[in-house]
C-alpha cells in the first residue's frame, strides 16, 4: 500500500516539476540602448535593483528599440528583457513576446539652430538633419513624421550619427537640427538644452500629430520645470512622445518578472518631466500582449510573498504552492479511498476461502456422497490450512476467528452428514454369492 502512494506521490511530484520551476536563475539579460542614452542610463539602474536581490543583470548596449526588438525575437539571441518603443514594429505568433506594461515617456526633442523660431517640422525643408543610426527607434519615428511633414525629399539632408557625435556636430555647425529621443537621463538631451545657440522646438501641431500617429502621445514639458528660479523653459513646451515599453519573452521565470515589475515601479513610478506621479508604470496601450504576471501585478499588486520575504524565499514558497497544487489533486481523493483500499486489501486474502468453503458446505447438503468422505475432509483441510497462514492486521483478527469457526461448523456438518450416508444398510448379497 505504501508504495503505491510512494509511486503515485512521485508521479505527481515529477509531472508538476515538467511545468513549475522551484527556483529561478540569478542571471538575466537586457538589451539597452546607445552608451549615453536613456535606455542605457534606466538599465544601469534596473542592475542595480536587481543585485539588491541576489539577480546579475548584464546589459547590452545596442542602436535602439528597432535593435532591441530584433534581438528578442531572434531565439537564437540569449536575451531575456529590453525596452522596446510604441509604434517600433508588432507582434509576431512566433517570437513569444509580452509587455510587462509602458515605464516611460520618451519625448521626442527637435533642436535647431535658426534665427527665426520653428514650431512644425514642415519648417525644417532644405536643412541637414540627424535622424540616427540604423536600427534606432527614433530613425523610424523621424522618417514617418518627416514624410508627414512634407520634408523627406531634397534639398534636405538626412545623417546618421550617433547620439555623441551627433551632439558635437550641432555644437560646430555641421548640423541645422537633431531629433532624437530621451527623458531627463539622456546626455544627449541635456547637453543641447543648456547649449547656446540652440534651440528646442515646440510643437504648435502636437494635437494633430499624436492623432495622425496614435503610439505618439501630446505631451508638455512645463514651464519653469528645468529651472524654476531661472523660469526655464520660460513657457510650456509641446512634445510627441512615445511610451516606451519593458518587453520580455514569456520563456523569463514567473518570479523574476515579478522582479522586474518591482524595480519598474521603484525605478518609474516617481513624477517625471513631462509625466505625473504614479502615471508609470501602467498598462498603457501596447504592441504587445500584457504577460499574465503584470496583469495580475497591476490588478492586485502581486503576491505578498514578495512583499513580506525576501526575493528568494518568496520565490521558493510561490513555485512550491503551484507545485503542491496538483499533488493536492491526486492525494485528497487518494487520501479518501485510502480506508477502503486498505480494507478491501486485507479483507482480499480470506474472502476466496469463504467462498471455497460455501460451495462445501452447498454440496453436502444438496448431494452428500459417502465415497467422497476423504476428499470432503481433505478439502475442508486444505481450506483451515491456508486461513492459518493468512497474515492481516490486527484490526481483521476478528474476523479471521470467525472464519475459523464457521469452517469448525462446516466440519462438523461434514462428519455428521457423511457418517450418516455412509451407515445406510448394505444391499443383500446375491443367494448366487451366498452359495
Amino acid at each position: 500500500m505504501l508504495v503505491v502512494v510512494l509511486l503515485v506521490v512521485l508521479g505527481a511530484l515529477w509531472a508538476s516539476f515538467q511545468f513549475v520551476r522551484p527556483i529561478p536563475p540569478r542571471r538575466l539579460i537586457m538589451t539597452t540602448g546607445m552608451e549615453g542614452g536613456a535606455y542605457a542610463v534606466v538599465g544601469e539602474r534596473y542592475r542595480q535593483v536587481l543585485a539588491r536581490h541576489g539577480v546579475h543583470l548584464e546589459l547590452l548596449p545596442s542602436s535602439g528599440s528597432i535593435e532591441n526588438l530584433r534581438r528578442l525575437r531572434d531565439a537564437s539571441r540569449p536575451v531575456d528583457a529590453g525596452f522596446v518603443q510604441g509604434g517600433t514594429g508588432k507582434p509576431e505568433a512566433t517570437s513569444k513576446l509580452v509587455s510587462l506594461g509602458g515605464v516611460f515617456y520618451s519625448p521626442l526633442w527637435v533642436f535647431y539652430r535658426d534665427d527665426d523660431r520653428l514650431d512644425d517640422l514642415s519648417q525644417l525643408r532644405g536643412k541637414r538633419i540627424n535622424i540616427g543610426p540604423e536600427g534606432s527607434g527614433v530613425r523610424k519615428s523621424a522618417l514617418d513624421l518627416l514624410k508627414t511633414a512634407d520634408v523627406f525629399d531634397p534639398p534636405a539632408e538626412f545623417y546618421e550619427y550617433s547620439m555623441a557625435d551627433a551632439g558635437r556636430a550641432m555644437k560646430e555647425g555641421r548640423l541645422d537640427a537633431v531629433m532624437t529621443f530621451g527623458s531627463a537621463d539622456s546626455a544627449l538631451v541635456m547637453e543641447l538644452i543648456n547649449a547656446p545657440g540652440i534651440k528646442l522646438m515646440s510643437f504648435s501641431q502636437a494635437e494633430a500629430y499624436g492623432r495622425l500617429f496614435p503610439n505618439l502621445s501630446h505631451v508638455v514639458l512645463p514651464k519653469g520645470i528645468l529651472h524654476p528660479s531661472k523660469r526655464w523653459p520660460p513657457e510650456d513646451v509641446h512634445l510627441l512622445a512615445p511610451t516606451t515599453n519593458l518587453i520580455v519573452r514569456e520563456s523569463v521565470h514567473p518570479a523574476l518578472v515579478y522582479l522586474l515589475l518591482g524595480a519598474a515601479v521603484e525605478i518609474h513610478s516617481g513624477a517625471g518631466w513631462v509625466h505625473n506621479d504614479g502615471e508609470f508604470p501602467a498598462l498603457k496601450t501596447q504592441d504587445f500582449p500584457i504577460s499574465e504576471q503584470a496583469q495580475r501585478y497591476y490588478k492586485s499588486g502581486g503576491s505578498a510573498l514578495y512583499v513580506y520575504l525576501p526575493f528568494w524565499a518568496a520565490a521558493f514558497l510561490d513555485r512550491m504552492i503551484l507545485l503542491l497544487i496538483p499533488l493536492g489533486v491526486v492525494l485528497i481523493p487518494l487520501v479518501g479511498i485510502m480506508p477502503w483500499i486498505y480494507t478491501w486489501r486485507n479483507r482480499s486474502k480470506y474472502y476466496p476461502w469463504y467462498r471455497e468453503l460455501k460451495a462445501l458446505e452447498d454440496e453436502l447438503f444438496a448431494h452428500p456422497r459417502p465415497e467422497h468422505a476423504d476428499a470432503y475432509r481433505q478439502r475442508i483441510d486444505r481450506i483451515e490450512g491456508a486461513v492459518s497462514r493468512i497474515r492481516v492486521s490486527v484490526a481483521f483478527y476478528d474476523e479471521i476467528f470467525l472464519l475459523r469457526e464457521h469452517i469448525a461448523v462446516v466440519r462438523r456438518k461434514l462428519l455428521h452428514q457423511v457418517p450418516a450416508v455412509s451407515a445406510q444398510p448394505e444391499a443383500p448379497e446375491s443367494d448366487s454369492a451366498a452359495g
